[in-house]
């Protein structure tokens, strides 16, 4: 598994919530609610919302 996706699982499990993402991402909220209902795969996102989420995680969490 990629180190972005590892990354962007982590965040996505975090305790941080859609709506905090959502705010300091621009990433919608619905695309966060598919993506953690897992109607929609991280596979899946554009590479845009891709980075937006990696560089995110890397900033909030601890590894």
């Amino acid at each position: 598994m990629s180190e972005y996706k590892k990354m962007i699982e982590k965040l996505i499990n975090s305790d941080l919530s859609s709506y905090q993402i959502h705010k300091d991402t621009g990433v919608s909220h619905n695309a966060l609610a598919s993506i953690r209902n897992g109607s929609r795969e991280i596979d899946n996102l554009t590479l845009r919302t891709t980075e937006k989420l990696y560089e995110y995680a890397i900033n909030h969490l601890k590894s």
